[in-house]
């Protein structure tokens, strides 16, 4: 029987819905902070702050690379089995039906942050900022999508690849020439690890939060400091993760679009995504800056290093193989090598931004402004944009149809200005200033949020142009393949 991709659309198609959700939210917070200064509106902000980060990494970014991840290891000559049908499945309802009760939280009251630093979700719950089942159901979400994250995910890839878990020597080796499929090879290898401290000390607090546990049964995993070096080490590597997993896709596809069909070099590929992962694995220490006085100095050093080495690494190498590759062999104008090349290069610019960040006396200037979150927010689109590039390229595969390319270069250009705007309005903000998570803003500073609304209305008009294509190639597809009516 023919196999038609249906669970890989079916997480690309989940992710755009949450996309449009997160993308709402995340509009809302320069329109809040530019036109109103009304405090009774901070729950609705603080609300909006944890439905658009939530909602953009793992209901859109997330799914949107797992179907795109699956179908490229099925093309590439993976595997299709039983266990590799039946763990999509899995993966796919882990994944949103933890986002549902977590979404169905936050309309309960639930909104500690972006990010949700422990113990700030149980603290909330003991002073009454929102009710204590609001902070059950969101915990179960963030169960639900910590198992689809360090372990649903990485097991379907490898089935994918390779027919089992664990890869044999020979299929280690054969990586080599398919960086795509060494980058997602390294998550799947590396994120279960990485991850299982936070999983477990999860676990546990959930137990505290239900009452079934003192929190003094198991110190370390209740410890506010200890939970949060497993969280940024897990959150941390995360991003990491999908950073190289990103390089993989660069180095899989934009040949494809040249005259040799072929990277310049493979092997300095596989060189820059290993050495990226060994550095950015201790780098996740940079997070703990603000720890000053229980931060160890040996700790600091290690993760300036090795967070500059992340850098380096990731983008001279990058830089200079894929350069090379379209330099001697010319580019086929196609919406997919543009938009992948123009989050390349919004990497490399935000590359500079995350230099200075991993080094210590500038993070506690600007750790707490809205520089964070220009590095935050930029390095996240930088990886949507490589991810959209990499939706134009398979989109036949997935739906047997074509999208409109004229449009595809007015979403490409679109996008790629809009989140340099967004970008560089951000450092303005950060240099001047301006608290990432404070709402409202005092009255001189709401002028800072008016070019983030216009330009996040932009980039937002770039993706409803990206929708709209997709639904006039599924209308006409729809036509096209519909069944004759029968005969009377």
């Amino acid at each position: 029987m023919r196999y038609t991709w249906k669970w890989e659309w079916t997480f690309v198609s989940s992710a755009l819905f949450w996309f449009a959700i997160g993308g709402l939210a995340g509009l809302l917070l320069p329109l809040l902070r530019a036109f109103s200064a009304d405090s009774t509106l901070l729950r609705v902000y603080a609300g909006s702050v944890t439905t658009h980060g939530v909602l953009m990494v793992f209901g859109g970014l997330f799914q949107l690379m797992v179907g795109l991840c699956l179908l490229h290891g099925r093309v590439m000559g993976g595997r299709i089995d039983e266990w590799s049908t039946r763990l999509p499945v899995l993966l796919w309802l882990s994944t949103n039906v933890g986002l549902a009760f977590m979404a169905v939280s936050v309309f309960g009251g639930f909104a500690p942050s972006y990010v949700l630093v422990y113990p700030l979700p149980l603290v909330g719950a003991d002073v009454a900022l929102w009710p204590r089942w609001a902070l059950l159901i969101a915990l179960v979400g963030i169960a639900l999508v910590l198992l689809a994250v360090l372990y649903l995910y990485p097991a379907a890839i490898a089935r994918s690849l390779f027919g089992r878990l664990l890869p044999t020597r020979t299929q280690l080796r054969g990586l080599i020439p398919d960086p795509g499929s060494l980058g997602m090879s390294i998550y799947a290898l590396v994120m279960p690890i990485l991850g299982l401290p936070v999983f477990l000390f999860a676990a546990v607090v959930f137990l505290v939060a239900l009452g079934l546990l003192r929190p003094e049964t198991i110190p370390i995993a209740t410890s506010a400091r200890s939970f949060n070096v497993a969280f940024w080490l897990f959150a941390h590597n995360l991003m990491e993760a999908m950073g190289i997993m990103t390089l993989g896709a660069i180095y899989a596809i934009v040949p494809r679009y040249t005259r040799s069909g072929q990277l310049y070099s493979p092997r300095a590929a596989v060189v820059a995504m290993i050495l990226y992962t060994m550095a950015a694995i201790p780098a996740f220490g940079h997070h703990l800056y603000t720890w000053v006085t229980g931060n160890p100095e040996v700790l600091q050093n290690v993760s300036r290093s090795t967070s500059w080495a992340t850098g380096f690494i990731a983008a001279t190498l990058t830089a200079f193989n894929v350069g090379l590759t379209v330099w001697r062999n010319g580019l086929r104008a196609h919406p997919a090598p543009l938009l992948i090349l123009g989050g390349l290069l919004l990497y490399l610019i935000d590359g500079f931004v995350a230099l200075e960040l991993s080094t210590p006396a500038w993070n506690l200037r600007l750790h707490g402004t809205l520089y964070a979150t220009a590095h935050t927010m930029t390095i996240l689109t930088a990886v949507l944009l490589v991810f959209l590039g990499v939706t134009y390229h398979y989109y036949p595969a997935l739906r047997e149809y074509q999208l409109d390319l004229r449009l595809g270069y007015l979403h490409s250009g679109l996008s790629f200005v809009a989140a340099l705007a967004m970008f560089f309005s951000l450092l303005a903000g950060g240099v001047a200033g301006l608290p990432r998570r404070a709402y409202p803003w005092l009255p001189d500073e709401n002028a800072f949020a008016v070019p983030l609304l216009v330009f996040g209305l932009l980039f937002a008009l770039a993706q409803g142009l990206f929708a709209w294509n997709l639904w006039r190639t599924e209308r006409a597809r729809a036509t096209v393949l519909a069944p004759a009516p029968a005969a009377d």
